[in-house]
């Protein structure tokens, strides 16, 4: 799909700084609350991000409950990186009932196309909630979009090899989000925006883009950024107009938290109590000053 940019660089940028200032005031005025079932392995700096950045998290999965959280909440935010059966059972019922609500939803398809066990569970998923925003890596968001475009199993031209650097790489931006994934187009049948994460990120609506070239290094060197990014669009989802609005202030408001974060570090051993700690003082100025970002409309 062929891009071009908009408005100057310089007007887009103030704009996108404003519309971002405005959606992370009216979260903390509100303090959303965020239902979130994740991973395992990063559930507890989840919640602690999402209380920094001025939401309320409920990381509840039991399915006896799941009817009751879903009315409860703000917004859903699904991860699979942990793809336990149990949990994946509840997974498909609370995008379900968010969906039928008309609920935000924000699905995080870990580790999409590294074998056919995760990628069905990550295309059956994406058939449900068609309002979400989805959030992965160009591997995962390309997986995805080859169930939109193929009825062929998963495993049919992805090698051990390519399975391994899905796996390895996620959460790591050691790659620019500058192209499209292959046929992504096509996921906004079941999605009102996509963030394809990489040094430069990149969030997608139907006839536009934006390229954010925010955050650190320092960002892959630690457990779950990504996977806590899952769960802030979703907290900007709750009080944002659309999926795309939310998921381009989430993007930023990460990357800055991110950048301010690791200017302060030599390492990645103090990161996260540095970005907790980032997000939590965020304010209007970091935003203008730091914030850096290409708007496209896509033809």
């Amino acid at each position: 799909m062929p891009e071009r940019k908009g408005k100057s660089d310089h007007m887009r940028a103030h704009e996108l700084a404003e519309n971002t200032y405005s959606l992370f005031a009216t979260l903390r005025d509100t303090r959303p609350l965020v239902h979130v079932v994740t991973n395992f392995v990063v559930m507890n700096q989840t919640a602690n991000v999402l209380l920094a950045l001025g939401a309320s998290p409920m990381m509840s999965w039991a399915e006896d409950d799941a009817a009751y959280m879903s009315g409860v909440s703000d917004a859903l935010c699904i991860n699979t990186g942990t793809p336990v059966t149990d949990r994946i059972s509840v997974m498909k019922s609370l995008m379900s009932l968010a969906g039928d609500a008309g609920k935000p939803v924000v699905l995080d398809p870990v580790g999409a196309g590294a074998g056919p066990f995760r990628t069905d569970i990550a295309r059956e998923l994406c058939a449900l909630a068609p309002a979400k925003i989805i959030r992965g890596n160009p591997s995962e968001i390309c997986a995805l979009a080859a169930g939109h475009s193929s009825t062929k199993g998963v495993d049919s031209g992805i090698s051990t090899e390519q399975a391994r650097a899905i796996l390895t790489g996620h959460g790591r931006p050691d790659r620019d989000a500058d192209d499209l994934p292959s046929g992504a187009t096509a996921l906004f049948e079941s999605a009102s925006a996509l963030v394809v994460s990489g040094n430069t990120d990149m969030v997608l609506g139907p006839d536009k883009m934006v390229k954010i070239s925010n955050g650190s290094q320092l960002m892959g060197a630690v457990t779950g950024t990504g996977c806590m990014l899952s769960a802030i669009c979703a907290a900007f989802f709750a009080v944002a107009e659309n999926g795309f609005d939310a998921a381009v202030a989430s993007v930023a408001v990460t990357g800055i938290a991110g950048e301010l974060a690791a200017s302060k570090l030599t390492g990645p051993g103090f990161f996260l109590p540095h970005f907790i700690d980032s997000l939590y003082a965020l304010d209007e100025a970091d935003i203008h000053q730091h914030l850096r970002a290409e708007v496209f409309c896509l033809d």
